[in-house]
């Protein structure tokens, strides 16, 4: 039996889902398959055919795919893990998606015999804003009639910092073919839209159950259970996108367009309603990514029942970034990395809009496009970006303190523009920490150009599971010509048991009408309670200072606490020397966390 407070927590949840602005962006373009290795290939092999169904039939999502055996194989002393699927799903989780689908072995604590997804890791996401629907073709996942265990599917639920928004998931035992067909039915009705809508999820599950009539897989179906509201419906893009332009070239000829290495280029489009027609009301941001073709990867066979195989992705991107969307319409101007696979073949745009004053969104992908070749006028250039590095937030100082799993943060500009597109071994947006180039950090599908600027754009990369003490971390970029940029930061990780407090001062100092008090701290993204106790010299307290705030790990000028130098009856204080205590206090998921600063003058 719930809580109150858990109950409390999933109904949240469904109101911002549905209400809160910060949702409208292209996560919900995002839809993600993962699958376990062995067993002759049947889970990579179902989970393929489902997502090539899904992307031909529903262009607007881009698919990835997290098969494991395409990973390296890790022998421990407690088995065989993937610790890069481990990472490549909790990465995945903080970009957002969609959906996210498994198919393959599983239980109540987790996914695979390697344990690619376990209950610690669900409980440390932090993704209010971006939440998935999860599909979950595996065993046992979701018990929820257990009251002495809480199962790994409960607790993504369950999660107050993010999690699931629902799931399509097993409470008991199930076999796998059958698992296949339900899977790709439950994604077809989610999907498609009656009467221009899309159904809710209940309905969408009823749908795919009730489609399959065969004793044994009606039997399979039964012991899939909806967690979640049956009656909310999934964050599809309400609207269409479809692109007008290229460089000049009006795309409704049929004639597709060559977009080539170094090459400037143009695009022009519209949002569009139900009938394809332009919606001259809609005003916000276009999010645009150009992809280059589809390329092929292999899985690595490392085991006896499993069979090296060949699957396509398209992920490598030439471009990411933000337009303004006026009445309706927008154009965004990039140039092409000069790494692109040369050879000509088909691309992608993919386009999420969002109208938060409206509450309302859209999308759209176009593929009538070549990506190949050399532009013959190309770039003269030769100078390399420039590459910021923080921690959190562009506050972060130099060498200031951080929790265990802070945000990598870095602030890159060229004239042309950043190399973000992955083809060539040595030209990625890589990070490495302390030194540790064997383990570096591949930052490509993290960056995002600024809002109608190309020349500029920003990483968040989240790190975890670091220890107390002192870090550095530099990043390497290129930009679209293949000149390099460095930039480096080094932080110091502090207990997460505690609310590590630094660089705590007041400013101006002294003051004559006002002052604010501005700090560091390790709790990244958490609402905080400040408690500031101001005494005079002999030790009589005579303000106390409450605020309330929800910060990225520092407070600084823009958003510090101020104070107009009266006590707490509302009389100026005399002139003299002052001091000062900052307390915090915050409910990080696992009770109260408390800081607090010495005292300061």
């Amino acid at each position: 039996m719930k809580t109150p407070e858990e109950a409390e927590n999933v109904v949240n949840k469904l109101v911002a889902y549905d209400t809160d602005p910060s949702m409208l962006r292209d996560w919900r373009n995002r839809v993600l398959f993962v699958s376990d290795d062995e067993d002759l290939n049947l889970h990579i092999d179902s989970a393929d055919a489902i997502a090539v169904d899904v992307g031909q039939n529903f262009p607007n999502y881009n698919i990835d795919k997290l098969y494991i055996d395409a990973f390296p194989q890790e022998s421990t002393p407690a088995g065989d893990r993937y610790s890069q699927v481990n990472q490549s799903i909790d990465r995945s989780i903080f970009k957002g998606l969609l959906v996210m689908a498994y198919l393959g072995h599983g239980g109540p604590k987790g996914w695979a015999q390697e344990r690619i997804l376990n209950i610690t890791e669900i409980q440390d996401w932090n993704n209010t804003d971006r939440l998935p629907l999860f599909l979950t073709a595996t065993c046992s996942f979701t018990g929820f009639d257990d009251p002495g265990f809480v199962s790994a599917g409960e607790e993504t639920i369950l999660n107050a910092n993010g999690g699931a928004i629902g799931l399509l998931s097993t409470t008991r035992a199930v076999y796998a073919n059958e698992n296949a067909l339900l899977t790709d039915a439950a994604l077809v009705n989610l999907f498609t839209k009656e009467n221009n809508a899309i159904p809710s999820i209940g309905e969408a599950m009823q749908h795919a159950k009730n489609s399959f009539t065969s004793p044994t897989i009606t039997t399979n179906s039964r012991k899939f259970a909806l967690i979640g509201d049956p009656a909310m419906v999934l964050a599809v893009p309400r609207y269409g996108v479809s692109t007008t332009k290229i460089n000049t070239h009006d795309v409704a000829d049929g004639i597709a367009d060559t977009l080539r290495a170094l090459q400037r280029v143009t695009i022009e489009g519209v949002v569009v309603d139900d009938n394809g027609l332009p919606m001259t009301n809609f005003n916000g941001v276009v999010y645009p990514t150009i992809y280059d073709k589809t390329a092929s990867v292999t899985t690595l066979g490392q085991d006896a029942s499993s069979r090296v195989r060949n699957f396509n992705v398209q992920r490598n991107i030439l471009f990411k970034g933000r337009a303004s969307v006026q009445n309706g319409a927008f154009r965004f101007t990039f140039v092409i990395p000069k790494d692109i696979n040369y050879t000509f073949g088909q691309g992608k745009i993919s386009y999420y809009a969002a109208d938060e004053s409206r509450l309302t969104d859209a999308a759209g992908a176009y593929s009538n496009i070549i990506i190949g070749g050399t532009h013959p006028e190309g770039l003269a250039d030769d100078q390399g970006p420039l590459v910021n590095v923080f921690m959190n937030t562009e506050d972060f100082v130099f060498g200031s303190i951080t929790n265990d799993k802070p945000v990598l943060l870095v602030k890159l500009q060229d004239d042309n523009g950043i190399n973000v597109a992955g083809n060539s071994i040595g030209h990625d947006l890589e990070g490495v920490l302390n030194d540790d180039t064997q383990n570096s950090l591949l930052l490509n599908d993290f960056y995002e150009a600024e809002l109608d600027d190309y020349t500029k754009g920003t990483v968040r990369y989240p790190l975890s599971k670091l220890p107390e003490g002192r870090h550095k971390i530099s990043v390497k970029a290129w930009d679209v010509s293949n000149n390099s940029g460095e930039g480096l930061t080094e932080f110091v990780v502090a207990s997460s048991e505690g609310i590590a407090l630094q660089h705590v001062l007041n400013y101006p100092n002294p003051f004559t009408d006002y002052t604010c008090f501005q700090f560091d701290h390790n709790l990244y993204g958490q609402q905080l309670d400040v408690l500031i106790q101001i005494y005079t010299v002999s030790g009589r307290m005579v303000k106390t200072i409450d605020h309330t705030m929800f910060s990225d790990g520092a407070l600084r000028r823009d958003d510090c606490i101020a104070w107009d130098g009266r006590d707490d009856f509302g009389d100026r204080l005399a002139k003299g020397v002052y001091l000062y205590k900052v307390k915090v206090r915050a409910n990080a998921g696992t009770g109260n966390i408390n800081g607090e600063s010495a005292f300061e003058k």
